[in-house]
């Protein structure tokens, strides 16, 4: 990985920037689960164990799977589904998606001077942490931070179990195709 500095100081640097700044952008306005991203082939990944592991972090953080009729992150196909969505997404807007995961997970570090990993520190910390990248001077953090709140929310609150806790009732019709 590129230092930043090393990527604002060069042309081609500010428009891998600039890329970046767009994809976000785009994420942060994604609205629905495109149907392309309904089924992907088994074994196919778009985000390693680890980055798994700090996007369930910062879905728990941000949803309220803490209700008491709400269920885990953990127990639903959250980050399964947000995965989905990003292998059905052009791969030109989904691919800051690994880098934006690792800047989260030592932004703790980076930008607030706290000697631990995202997924190191307590909840509390965690919710600041996120905080600061959501209230954040630079356009790119809050960008990030829409684009991650946007994933997480299409990623839990299109699960079944999550319906009821939020008042829906399911699809009127049932779904077309084969069920598994």
């Amino acid at each position: 990985m590129r230092p930043l500095r090393e990527l604002a100081t060069t042309r081609r640097g500010f428009l891998r920037l600039a890329g970046a700044a767009a994809s976000l952008s785009a994420l942060g306005q994604l609205r629905a689960i495109p149907a392309a991203a309904a089924d992907v082939p088994a074994g196919e990944t778009f985000l390693s164990a680890s980055e798994r592991e700090i996007l369930t972090q910062v879905v728990e953080r941000l949803v309220a799977s803490d209700a008491p009729d709400a269920p885990a992150v953990r127990e639903t196909r959250t980050v399964d589904t947000i995965e989905n969505v990003c292998r059905g997404l052009d791969a030109a807007v989904v691919r800051p998606v690994p880098w934006l995961l690792r800047l989260v997970e030592y932004g703790p570090i980076l930008f607030d001077w706290t000697p631990s990993r995202f997924t190191k520190l307590p909840p509390e910390s965690q919710d600041a942490a996120l905080r600061s990248w959501m209230d954040s001077r630079l356009a790119l953090r809050r960008q990030g931070f829409q684009a991650l709140r946007n994933l997480a929310f299409l990623g839990y609150y299109t699960q079944p179990e999550t319906w009821p806790g939020v008042g829906y009732a399911g699809p009127l019709l049932p779904p077309q195709g084969p069920t598994p």
